[in-house]
């Protein structure tokens, strides 16, 4: 394996294969679409280089079409949303339980909105960035990180209002 795959693979390796398991909500499947990914890069790396393209965009584009492309083969299963349950944070295990009642709120956010979340708030890319790794303008990139920052507040209202109290 060559020097320059491997050094790309240790940089966005981790990065690609977190952001597909949270959007899949499949580790395996996350496994799959992550390797096609660096299969993708190692075929048009050359153009890449030649063009001189921003690598961490491009590879997160590719990683999200093979997930859209992965739903369109198989039928995904409807998320049902879950209230969430108003008590109070008393202790660390309380803690914990908060991050995870948040990761499950996004994770039933729709794919393009929850994908646009995801690579805003935890990728850090710019709206340019993200339209550009999910196939849409920077102006539809900006409104799908609206709304999905927008439900995802109005679900959580109970429990913000809870933490606030």
């Amino acid at each position: 394996m060559d020097q320059d795959f491997e050094g790309v693979y240790r940089a966005y390796g981790g990065t690609v294969f977190g952001y597909l398991v949270r959007l899949t909500r499949d580790r395996h499947l996350a496994e799959e679409l992550c390797q096609e990914t660096f299969v993708r890069y190692l075929r048009h790396r050359d153009t890449l280089r030649c063009n001189n393209g921003s690598l961490g965009p491009w590879l997160f584009r590719v990683a999200t079409r093979l997930v859209l492309d992965s739903r369109r083969r198989r039928r995904p299963v409807p998320l049902q949303h879950e209230p969430i349950e108003e008590s109070t944070v008393e202790s660390a295990a309380e803690t914990r339980d908060l991050g995870r009642r948040v990761r499950r709120e996004i994770d039933t956010l729709p794919p393009e909105l929850r994908a646009t979340f995801l690579l805003r708030a935890h990728h850090e890319l710019t709206y340019a960035q993200i339209g550009a790794a999910t196939g849409v303008s920077e102006r539809a990139a900006k409104d799908r990180f609206r709304r999905g920052r927008d439900l995802l507040l109005k679900r959580l209202a109970p429990l913000i209002r809870e933490i606030r109290s």
